[in-house]
């Protein structure tokens, strides 16, 4: 998994839950519409798509980049102990 892929299909899952046609890397995704059913969504196809549970960063910090920031983080994690 490339960071240009990874932050494509995070740009791709947030558009689609919060029905945008496109969603900055910075955007605050609660400004953006996302409420408590949108946010489960949103982790709930992270963690289908990466394996990594993004539930306590999704209200925290909810951008594109630091939803990414913590799939990176968990690989780099994976890396080490493989």
């Amino acid at each position: 998994m490339t960071t240009t892929d990874l932050h494509e299909n995070m740009t791709s899952i947030c558009a689609e839950v919060l029905h945008r046609s496109t969603v900055g890397p910075d955007d605050d995704l609660v400004e953006l519409g996302m409420d408590s059913v949108g946010a489960v969504e949103i982790v709930t196809r992270v963690e289908a798509a990466y394996g990594v549970d993004v539930v306590d960063v999704i209200f925290d910090t909810p951008t594109v980049n630091r939803l990414c920031a913590v799939v990176e983080s968990a690989a780099v994690r994976d890396e080490s102990h493989a």
